[in-house]
């Protein structure tokens, strides 16, 4: 499992590569992030098999919070 100095060195924004490791009960997915095993959970609705490929970012340190970044669905807002 990741070690606390892993954990300790993520920061908001971060975006982490990751290959699912395996699919856990529910929605419970273990991923591998360079050699550190985080289980996360998916709420996204889409299923994530073994062995895809999944970019997370960092949306929140404490408590650790994910979400899942897809370049293609960024969206840029006009703030006046």
């Amino acid at each position: 499992m990741a070690t606390q100095a892993f954990l300790k060195s993520l920061t908001k924004g971060q975006i982490l590569h990751s290959v699912v490791e395996e699919k856990q009960s529910g929605v419970d997915v273990l991923c591998n992030f360079q050699g550190s095993l985080l289980r996360i959970v998916n709420h996204t609705g889409q299923p994530m098999e073994k062995g895809q490929s999944v970019r997370l970012q960092v949306k929140c340190t404490d408590p650790l919070e994910f979400q899942i970044f897809d370049p293609n669905l960024i969206k840029f807002e006009r703030v006046i």
